[in-house]
């Protein structure tokens, strides 16, 4: 059995509403980054000496016409996840709460999470509706704060995997809708960026290690995704229960 299913009884609130049962499976990917480019340095000024006198003027060195000059700066690994993860996740949230926003470059991945998400939203739709309405988002004008509580609750064990980051971008996305419908459009760059920034920071080395948003995509592509996908999150609780532990979260 895998055993990032099971959830130890010390995990508090988790175990009542089934949430954390989104560990069905694990894969891990190595992440590979292009060392960083250090240029190589080349005289600029030459002075000729002949005979103990300065003879001519001070010449600059040429560059022939097949020599390349090094970049002065090559992304990393961390720079590259850092802009990527705030850059899909704004794009997929507007585009989700019917926004306008600018096209990215990383039509893939976004193209597979709008689909991972749809679906997890249609097959576990009244339980996501009662997680909102609990929330009394309402009240909260656009304090969007609340989502940091429920990521640490969804990784309250210590397991990462594709299958919970999904859910919470589904739980984002729902949000974001909410919102936007009822006026509060700010509110949808500020969902993007806190989970974001949660993202990159408690989770930021497992993504490293799993191939960053390529592996997102690599992941959800596996042949049995549909039922992985399934096995993740069928034991999502209730909506009373879910709603008594968001209440237990908000108050």
């Amino acid at each position: 059995m895998d055993t990032g299913s099971k959830v130890p009884s010390s995990s508090g609130l988790w175990p009542c509403i089934g949430i954390a049962t989104l560990n069905a499976f694990t894969k891990s990917c190595g992440f590979v980054g292009n060392p960083l480019k250090i240029p190589e340095l080349k005289p600029q000024n030459q002075n000729r000496l002949t005979g103990g006198g300065l003879q001519g003027s001070v010449q600059s060195t040429p560059v022939s016409d097949g020599e390349e000059i090094d970049d002065v700066f090559t992304p990393t690994p961390d720079t590259t996840l850092s802009m990527d993860t705030r850059e899909i996740i704004n794009i997929f949230f507007k585009d989700f709460a019917g926004l306008s926003h600018a096209k990215g470059g990383k039509k893939q991945v976004l193209s597979t999470m709008k689909s991972v998400v749809e679906s997890l939203v249609v097959k576990h739709e009244i339980a996501y509706k009662g997680m909102i309405t609990r929330l009394n988002l309402e009240e909260k004008g656009d304090d969007v704060s609340f989502v940091k509580y429920v990521a640490k609750e969804i990784f309250s064990d210590g397991i990462t995997n594709w299958g919970r980051i999904a859910s919470l971008l589904a739980f984002g996305a729902l949000v974001c809708k909410y919102q936007n419908d009822r006026g509060q459009s700010q509110c949808v760059s500020l969902m993007g960026e806190e989970i974001s920034s949660y993202l990159l920071s408690a989770q930021r080395d497992w993504l490293l290690k799993n191939n960053a948003w390529d592996g997102f995509v690599e992941f959800f592509h596996v042949p049995d995704t549909e039922a992985a996908v399934r096995n993740a999150l069928m034991a999502i609780g209730s909506v009373a229960t879910l709603g008594a532990a968001l209440a237990f979260w908000i108050r």
